[in-house]
């Protein structure tokens, strides 16, 4: 079903509307035909039911105390009366069986989503996919999931009696609980499993199972088998696992999970603080300030020892390294702030285009180093190094993602420039899937991703943060146009109904609403990324959620023209579901 047909019904009868329908949408763009493309999107009930349905299944899944024993996917494992422990097995895409686990109490966290760890996912599993995945708990899920709720606004009329802000509230609470010191750290602190030494790491990973695989990886006994497994693959050098299992190293195995607090997961820290804070100035959010300012003190400059992964940045670069720690320190010295995994700092490519997100939107341009993260950025896009610049990101679109949200949601408009060429690529790459598969139109590819609904919606908010303005300017508007209304077409043929489990969220949504999912996908990595790939069905269904509210906002409509625009989830008994969506200027 193609756009134009899910549209042309609705766009028969917006002929017959009130023409002050038109001057009501007028203060928000710059003309009435582009009020009158919004009014045909907020009117078209496929669009309105697919959105509603992504919103719901997230409110559904957002792990919390919840009556009863039920799945470590989406109850809490250390509020109320606890949850089964599970882990699951995965067959065609999909995790469909739960197993047992026994002596091992599986962990998760209130407020965040659950994802996966795949280990060796290339030797071991199908499609990027293990046979079996245990479940991880982190911050960084928790604040990307988050993070499109904020284009929605509640008001007297809406529905769920306030249920956004106690998603985002609970958000708020798990990231806080991943500060480790004066920054915030991927993985929450915990005991030390070899030593009395407070570490990070997953929680649902025994230490002492890595500690034997790390030792039968280093035994000659086991070389041969070892070769075989990991023929073509990337991961850590030997030298690095004896060091670990070295009597030198006071925390053992500890030190292949325990790392330091990073830039990555302290800029999207406190750019999530800063939303909420301005989203609800009197409940009291704080923005933890000092933490991002922390990150001038880790610049790659007039460093004697280099990663080696990301020579494509050159030397003093002056950009944000991914640790926060001295990297010329002793490597196991003060284990309680991590360890840097290798020893070594680096600079990724994405994790500057988060920490400039952040910048920008906390106002703190000025930082030392925001400069020279900008000519990054920019450099990796003129030279289009950016598809193997992110040593934590196998997925191929995230570097788009958040170097255009960073330029249009953080206000980096330094970057607009880049965004020209970043255009182009960006398109370029959704004409490479069609090309070789004509039947997957309005395709993003994933890199190592090989699956589709996360890659595309990522390509798409990224055409949406560019915008139509810059389309314009680069001559490429009806590519654009077609490129947009490609991927949009997709992820609602794609979306799959599931029935929801809880009834806190029926009470919330009604019975006439069915959940809408899309396919897990890939959106981090281990530091080598044959070790570990992390997926996460909530991850992709929040940027399916930024997507499609952002296409039906008109966010590539003239830039900042709606940049107050909110949507609102209201009662209405003559739509399909009982409910519609509105939008709002949330300046009024």
């Amino acid at each position: 079903m193609t756009l134009q047909r899910i549209f042309s019904k609705n766009c028969q009868s917006l002929r017959f509307f009130p023409l002050f329908l038109m001057f009501l949408f007028f203060p928000l763009f710059l003309n009435a035909k582009e009020a009158l493309k919004v009014v045909a999107r907020l009117s078209n009930p496929i669009l309105s039911e697919t959105l509603i349905g992504a919103m719901a299944y997230l409110e559904d899944t957002q792990i919390r105390p919840r009556s009863g024993k039920n799945d470590l996917f989406t109850d809490s494992s250390e509020e109320g009366d606890g949850c089964r422990s599970k882990i699951y097995l995965n067959i065609f895409h999909r995790e469909i069986l739960e197993l047992p686990v026994i002596g091992i109490h599986m962990k998760n966290r209130t407020g965040e989503w659950a994802s996966q760890v795949n280990f060796l996912p290339k030797k071991t599993g199908s499609d990027g996919r293990t046979l079996i995945s245990v479940q991880d708990t982190n911050m960084f899920i928790t604040a990307f999931v988050g993070f499109p709720l904020f284009l929605f606004q509640e008001t007297k009329d809406s529905i769920g009696s306030g249920f956004i802000q106690r998603m985002l509230s609970l958000c708020y609470k798990n990231i806080e609980e991943c500060k480790r010191g004066d920054a915030f750290n991927f993985w929450p602190s915990m005991e030390g499993a070899m030593s009395h030494f407070q570490r990070t790491g997953p929680m649902n990973i025994p230490v002492f199972l890595i500690k034997k695989l790390a030792e039968a990886f280093v035994n000659p006994k086991f070389d041969g088998f070892f070769k075989k497994l990991c023929k073509g693959m990337k991961i850590p050098p030997k030298d690095w696992i004896y060091a670990c299992l070295s009597p030198k190293n006071p925390t053992g195995a500890d030190a292949f999970f325990n790392i330091p607090d990073d830039a990555d997961d302290t800029s999207t820290a406190v750019a999530f603080q800063k939303l909420m804070s301005e989203r609800f100035p009197r409940s009291g959010f704080n923005v933890d300030y000092e933490a991002l300012k922390l990150i001038q003190g880790y610049r790659d400059l007039n460093r004697t020892r280099e990663d080696g992964r990301d020579t494509w940045k050159g030397q003093n670069s002056g950009a944000f390294l991914t640790w926060m720690r001295d990297e010329n320190r002793p490597t196991f010295e003060n284990p309680e702030i991590g360890i840097i995994p290798l020893g070594v700092n680096n600079v990724d490519l994405v994790v500057n285009a988060n920490v400039a997100f952040s910048l920008a939107l906390n106002n703190m341009k000025i930082l030392p180093g925001y400069k020279e993260a900008i000519d990054l950025l920019g450099n990796g896009i003129e030279k289009h190094t950016w598809p193997q610049a992110g040593l934590y990101y196998p997925q191929n679109m995230i570097f788009p993602y958040t170097v255009s949200r960073a330029f249009r949601d953080g206000g980096a408009t330094e970057l607009r420039e880049s965004m020209k060429k970043l255009l182009i690529q960006v398109l370029d790459e959704q004409d490479s899937v069609s090309k070789t598969q004509p039947k997957l139109n309005g395709v993003f590819p994933g890199g190592e991703d090989e699956s589709y609904h996360l890659s595309t919606a990522l390509g798409l908010v990224t055409l949406l943060n560019i915008g139509q303005g810059i389309a314009e300017e680069c001559n490429c508007l009806p590519r654009y146009s077609k490129a947009v209304d490609g991927a949009v077409n997709f992820l609602l043929n794609e979306a799959k109904c599931q029935k929801l489990e809880y009834q806190t969220t029926k009470e919330i949504f009604g019975d006439k609403i069915q959940a809408r999912k899309w396919e897990t996908g890939l959106f981090f990595a281990a530091s080598f990324w044959d070790l570990g790939h992390w997926r996460s069905q909530a991850f992709t269904e929040s940027v399916v959620i930024e997507s499609l509210a952002k296409y039906m906002m008109g966010y590539e409509l003239p830039e900042k023209a709606n940049s107050h625009s909110r949507l609102v989830l209201v009662p209405d008994q003559k739509s399909n579901c009982g409910i519609t969506l509105q939008m709002v200027n949330s300046e009024k």
